[in-house]
């Protein structure tokens, strides 16, 4: 009886209900934080609960992406043929690029993310038994057509002598290229024309088909530009052209609501039946190769520099108008009517004109005579309700791999942007650029690594021992 009384005793006492009271909180706060724990596992299927501190924001939507696939009214799949666990831990690329592709689900209800293991489900694909399909490649499907992405495809690959490596992200690139194509009704048709001696225009090609543009190529020494195409493009062309195709050209714009793009190659012979046709047009190819004596605007050399924007119309739905357009090895323009000739892009003030055939003592800095145009466009009359239009863009480099794929210029988002207008798609065409996981644009700004540092290394720790001494006193004067 007398053990029996000390524990009743003991259970009466301050100390024991004390402890027990600290032990019933410690349980709740375990059980609350257990709880928690579960309802933001389940809430994060649902909802980006992350927060993407990148300088480039590698692991977020741009805004572009987000305002088009929220007024999405088609449904959309998008199906990834690999294991999630797998596919995201490959390495840092594929975490990103998962990651990306969770994000559409999150930012529309009607897009649809499905992963399949195609090792544990091989009878999947026998839907697509004619498509070229592997491991982690990705379908995005709607009711109506379906495109597919390889692994391939979303990364930019950069391949030499030793191997291959991955040298950035175009996940969001590719399936937003891959949403528009499938939720399209219908495709603008832009011709690139042949049989001049035209430079390699496939990364520009490319860079159309991702913009939901049909691209097709026809030779015009033998056949007319189809009267469903919208663009025809001249895209450096070596030689004159002869008075047949020069017909086809005038034929093609004089039809109406039509437009041309002359990408000039600095290197081309004599070309007078072009030059008749451009000048008819008001817009003339001056002798030489623009240089510019700034070297705040120079790249690489003095004929290597970036371009002003002049036009409003064709800057205003460019994201970003700091970022600038570069134009390398530049025929000057000349519009020889203000009225119905625009400039789009010129150099600057302090650019100058390399005369063919100049001296080794020509001095730069003595013939400045900037702003000299770089991108013309001429509005043509014509018997229909809509005029066309003509543009000369100064040097078809500038439409090359190189400057089309760069972060750091706005190539690509200008002449898409451009040719968006022309064909009156302005609100259409979504330019998303590649992004890089590698140097500074991996990690957060100085000033918030600063800051999660202080609060790491200093904040939280003393925290937690004033915590920790005002429960000590509290205890012991219990």
């Amino acid at each position: 009886m007398k053990k029996n009384s000390t524990i009743f005793s003991n259970l009466k006492s301050r100390k024991f209900k004390v402890g027990s009271l600290a032990t019933a909180i410690t349980i709740i706060v375990v059980a609350v934080f257990v709880v928690i724990n579960l309802i933001v596992g389940q809430v994060t299927d649902k909802f980006s609960l992350n927060l993407d501190l990148t300088q480039n924001k590698i692991f977020s939507l741009t805004d572009q992406t987000i305002n088009f696939i929220k007024n999405l009214d088609k449904d959309v799949e998008i199906i990834l043929l690999s294991d999630e666990d797998s596919f995201a831990k490959t390495n840092s690329y594929f975490t990103q690029a998962n990651s990306v592709l969770k994000k559409y689900a999150l930012n529309s209800n009607k897009i649809k993310v499905t992963y399949v293991d195609v090792v544990k489900n091989p009878t999947y694909l026998n839907e697509y038994q004619n498509e070229n399909l592997n491991e982690n490649s990705i379908i995005v499907k709607s009711s109506d057509r379906h495109k597919i992405i390889t692994v391939q495809d979303i990364f930019d690959i950069q391949r030499s002598y030793y191997g291959s490596a991955i040298t950035g992200s175009k996940a969001e690139q590719e399936l937003t290229s891959a949403i528009l194509y499938v939720t399209s009704d219908e495709q603008t048709k832009i011709v690139l024309l042949n049989g001049y001696g035209e430079q390699d225009y496939s990364a520009f090609s490319e860079l159309l088909k991702k913009n939901n543009f049909n691209v097709v190529t026809i030779s015009l020494l033998t056949e007319d530009i189809p009267e469903d195409a919208s663009l025809a493009i001249i895209f450096g062309s070596e030689r004159d052209f002869d008075t047949s195709s020069i017909d086809k050209l005038e034929k093609f714009l004089l039809s109406g609501n039509k437009s041309l793009i002359y990408a000039i190659n600095p290197n081309q012979k004599e070309a007078p039946n072009l030059n008749v046709f451009l000048e008819r047009h008001n817009i003339k190819i001056k002798d030489g190769l623009i240089y510019e004596t700034n070297m705040k605007n120079v790249v690489s050399n003095t004929f290597e520099a970036i371009n002003e924007y002049v036009d409003k119309d064709y800057k205003n739905e460019l994201k970003n108008q700091e970022i600038p357009v570069l134009m390398p090895y530049c025929k000057p323009l000349e519009a020889t009517d203000a009225e119905n000739v625009k400039t789009l892009l010129q150099f600057s003030k302090t650019s100058g004109i390399l005369p063919k055939g100049a001296s080794k003592d020509f001095d730069f800095s003595k013939n400045v005579s900037g702003p000299i145009p770089s991108v013309l466009i001429s509005s043509i009359k014509t018997e229909s309700e809509k005029d066309s239009n003509l543009a000369v863009v100064g040097s078809y480099a500038a439409l090359l791999q190189d400057y089309l794929s760069s972060n750091a210029l706005n190539n690509s988002a200008y002449f898409i942007n451009m040719i968006n207008k022309m064909t009156n798609r302005e609100d259409v065409g979504i330019t998303i650029e590649s992004k890089s996981l590698g140097g500074n644009e991996l990690g957060i700004s100085k000033a918030v690594a600063d800051t999660i540092g202080i609060l790491m290394a200093i904040i939280l720790p003393i925290a937690i021992l004033i915590i920790g001494i005002v429960v000590f006193f509290k205890r012991k004067n219990k």
